[in-house]
């Protein structure tokens, strides 16, 4: 074994051991996960028949039933032994754990009831009650503001830890929490789901799904029904479950694309659950054998009670057909891509949804690739589509090294991928406007106007004007203030977080960090959160981006439920505020890199 692949190795049995190694080990981690998709996607082993249903193989979403220690045995000495011949002991551990959609060794132990800090049994109580920060974005319109936090600006320097809790196994804390009623609703990257005591830490009950969850949760009341808690997971599967008791009402699969997900977080309006899909077949794409591409965006919506679907509408109207076949002979389709990263955003007064779409997969790109795209909130008609970037036919592993060839499979003219992560943002403005204001991965912030068709408000660029660090996972608005956390490519310097006016797109102020940020920041009146690549939560004056506090969240925690956890790079998911209480979870490793974590943090003033 070479010294690449003892690093891989260290990276596989680092995601078995949990996060009690050290830093070294967080970094071989993520060369294992690039490694593993690699494995998968090329040499024809796996994707080649999985992902084609080639005689019947099961697809991405069947194989995930499967623990990543099931995968591994069947690969050694099972079924699939014959396929995997000549392969190493490194090989097939990481073809298990990305395969498996979680670490070895984190089937077991992620149960609530195997956790030292249950909490007393007690009757429920109005589970709606009180302070909340509810779902993605505090609000329909994903402004990320929330008006009654609890906290004043005065207090925020007094900010102190009051618990810290580990996820059982995890490796990359990437969903964004919940505070509802008096609890804290998360999800974790091993599958599980927690109802926890927001003042405590105790755990009620814990839910486990069949894939890593990475959206935040929404909560509400339907009628018989009871109070449901909604989320997604990285399979395409949507889940209802008691908010009381953790027992599963409903689920749906939103979509059959075997390699289909949900990372935007669902959104909840008017007894409806709205839900956004996207998919890892772009990662797919630069394998010569993969016959790229099928999978087109979508916005699936459900009866909130039963799970019901009402309507399903996709960004990409067109199947995708067979186009042309390569030297290979490997059959290319197309259009595909345009996926749903993000929330979408309710606009109730105009009885509309709004979605942010990524780029095609393939050529010639599609006009609501990159776009923002207006939906009847009744029947999923589409009412118009603004694109902010055209030719953006974008496929991950296409963009080869100088003594590289491209694949056949890969679009001829590659755009640079610069979608939408960010979700979009409604907010009416004082001269009674309401306008959408989102990021893009650019550096570019727009100000649309839902009124005509999207048209331009203002543009602004606030990343590099060289464009090698834009925006990725989510910003912010109160009533004056727009707030774009920037993140730089590696090699460049970071700009800073950029609060920009609502009605004119002028810069007000910058706020200075040591490193750049992809996550999405949370606002207050007074006081804006955001997380940074080193793992350091920060607070800023909404005045003038003044710093009034931050704790380094990258460091070893003791946790109330007694896991060995530690924090990390925040890329993924936000801080909340709820009565009182500030709530960061800490350790987003999935995309981007950085450093691995496994913990959520509650901060309260003394």
């Amino acid at each position: 074994m070479n010294s690449f692949q003892q690093t891989i190795f260290l990276g596989l049995v680092c995601a078995a051991a949990g996060p009690r190694l050290g830093a070294q080990a967080n970094t071989d981690l993520a060369h294992a996960q690039a490694t593993a998709r690699a494995i998968y996607n090329f040499g024809g082993r796996c994707a080649q028949c999985h992902d084609t249903h080639l005689n019947g193989a099961p697809d991405r979403h069947a194989l995930n039933e499967k623990t990543p220690e099931a995968i591994l045995a069947s690969l050694s000495t099972g079924s699939m032994a014959e396929y995997s011949k000549g392969m190493s002991e490194l090989e097939l551990r990481a073809m298990a754990v990305y395969v498996g959609g979680r670490p070895l060794g984190a089937a077991p132990g992620g149960e609530a009831t195997a956790m030292k800090n249950r909490c007393p049994a007690a009757a429920a109580g109005d589970l709606m009650k009180g302070a909340a920060w509810n779902g993605w974005g505090y609000d329909a319109g994903n402004s990320r503001f929330q008006p009654e936090p609890g906290i004043s600006p005065s207090q925020v320097p007094n900010l102190k830890l009051k618990w810290a809790f580990g996820f059982p196994e995890g490796n990359s804390a990437y969903a964004q929490p919940t505070a509802v009623g008096g609890r804290v609703y998360i999800g974790s990257d091993t599958g599980y789901v927690y109802s926890l005591d927001s003042a405590t830490g105790c755990v009620h009950w814990s839910f486990k799904a069949k894939a890593g969850i990475r959206t935040a949760v929404s909560v509400g009341r339907e009628g018989r029904a009871g109070v449901l808690v909604y989320f997604g997971d990285v399979k395409g599967n949507v889940y209802a479950v008691n908010a009381a008791t953790g027992a599963q009402a409903w689920t749906q699969l939103a979509d059959t694309h075997p390699i289909a997900r949900i990372t935007g977080s669902p959104t909840l309006a008017g007894g409806r659950l709205y839900v956004p899909v996207a998919s890892l077949e772009e990662s797919s794409g630069g394998n010569p054998k993969y016959a790229c591409c099928t999978f087109r965006g979508s916005v699936v919506a459900y009866d909130a009670a039963t799970g019901k679907q009402i309507w399903k509408s996709y960004t990409i109207p067109e199947e995708p057909k067979p186009t042309k076949k390569t030297s290979l002979g490997t059959q290319l389709w197309g259009p595909a891509g345009a996926g749903i990263w993000s929330s979408p955003a309710i606009d109730a007064k105009r009885k509309t949804i709004y979605v942010a779409t990524g780029n095609s997969y393939t050529e010639p790109a599609g006009d609501t690739s990159d776009a923002v795209i207006a939906l009847d909130l009744e029947t999923g008609k589409r009412l118009w589509s603004k694109q902010v970037m055209a030719k953006d036919a974008s496929v991950s592993n296409c963009h080869p090294a100088a003594n590289e060839t491209k694949s056949e499979t890969c679009p001829e003219d590659l755009g640079p991928d610069y979608d939408f992560g960010n979700a979009p943002i409604l907010r009416t403005l004082a001269d009674g406007r309401t306008l959408i204001f989102i990021g893009q991965k650019s550096g570019d912030a727009w100000a649309l106007d839902p009124a005509k068709q999207g048209a331009v408000v203002w543009q602004k660029m606030v990343g590099p004007e060289d464009k090698t660090g834009g925006m990725m996972w989510g910003s912010a608005a109160d009533n004056q203030f727009a707030y774009f956390p920037v993140t730089a490519r590696a090699g460049k310097q970071p700009i800073g977080l950029a609060a920009v006016k609502l009605s004119s797109g002028e810069l007000a102020w910058r706020a200075g960090t040591p490193v750049g940020s992809g996550a999405p920041a949370s606002v207050i009146p007074g006081v804006l959160f955001s997380g940074s690549s080193s793992g350091t939560i920060y607070a800023f004056s909404t005045a003038d981006g003044k710093t009034l506090w931050q704790f380094d969240t990258a460091r070893e925690f003791e946790t109330v439920n007694g896991v060995a956890a530690k924090g990390g790079n925040m890329n993924g998911s936000g801080p909340v505020v709820a009565g009182g209480m500030l709530f960061v979870p800490s350790g987003y490793a999935d995309l981007g890199g950085g450093v691995r974590g496994n913990v959520l943090l509650a901060f309260g003033s003394e």
